[in-house]
């Protein structure tokens, strides 16, 4: 069974979301483990600059985060049985881990023995809220040590598979962990999409590319476009209604990077697809 993780604001989360973290849990053949992340950094940064006397605010602070914690700390218990008593009536077994430092640093750790972290595209733990994607998100991407699938609020049932390809290791390497994580896709299409940027539209390594995939899909077929990344992806995926779309690195090195960190958060703000990205 693998071990599927997801990030979840202890204070902000929804059955929908939690309904997709069982989804994709079910269709990876894997067990659930639910971050639990309290986030109390947040809300203590907010709290800091209370009154304007020293001596008046050092007191105000002190009852005021004394107030806060437990008022968080009854609602984050409220919270916790509501996620364990929907899974449990959906019949599903999950692990809750309490996770009360500072998300991304939990998240990270947690990645490093995983097999795959989900999290909601939304989820922002109290970080600049109108940033889209937000920095949460964007640092999960970035950083984490296993495989990544960010989902929309409404996760769409999988009925195809978009791998985008320019050749790189590091595109080659997020199609062969979707395949190994996604083992029971065999029955849905598979389309690999090359962006041309040189021109040229001939695939590099097309044969093996698409030799690999019949090996775990029955239909499998290729496109070329000359294009952008960001363009030439978009153009596709935005027709899509039930697909997941994989990709490279994000963020890391310039050797590694599929396509600039800038357009990765442009396919993120506009289309609406569970998107998979991990590093080499």
């Amino acid at each position: 069974m693998k071990k599927i993780i997801a990030a979840v604001d202890a204070f902000s989360f929804t059955e929908e979301e939690l309904k997709s973290y069982r989804y994709i849990a079910n269709k990876a053949r894997g067990e659930l483990t639910i971050l639990f992340l309290e986030n109390i950094f947040s809300d203590v940064a907010l709290m800091a600059g209370v009154g304007t006397d020293r001596h008046a605010a050092d007191v105000s602070y002190d009852i005021l985060f004394r107030e806060e914690m437990e008022t968080r700390r009854r609602t984050a218990d409220v919270n916790k049985k509501r996620l364990m008593d929907f899974y449990r009536d959906m019949g599903m077994a999950v692990q809750v881990r309490e996770l009360a430092g500072d998300p991304a640093t939990e998240c990270l750790i947690e990645s490093r023995l995983a097999d795959l972290l989900v999290v909601r595209n939304t989820t922002s733990m109290g970080w600049l809220h109108g940033s889209n994607p937000p920095r949460f998100v964007k640092d999960m991407l970035a950083d984490a040590e296993c495989p990544v699938m960010v989902i929309p609020e409404k996760m769409p049932y999988i009925r195809e598979v978009l791998f985008t390809y320019n050749g790189t290791a590091s595109s080659s390497y997020a199609i062969r962990q979707f395949c190994l994580i996604f083992d029971d896709l065999a029955d849905i299409p598979a389309t690999v999409i090359y962006i041309a940027e040189d021109g040229d539209q001939k695939m590099p390594r097309g044969r093996l590319v698409k030799e690999y995939l019949k090996h775990h899909f029955e239909e499998v077929s290729c496109m070329s476009l000359v294009d952008t990344p960001f363009a030439g992806i978009h153009s596709i995926a935005v027709e899509k209604q039930h697909a997941v779309i994989t990709f490279g690195a994000y963020g890391r090195s310039r050797a590694s990077r599929f396509f600039h960190r800038s357009d990765a958060d442009g396919v993120l703000r506009t289309l609406n697809l569970p998107i998979f990205i991990t590093h080499p």
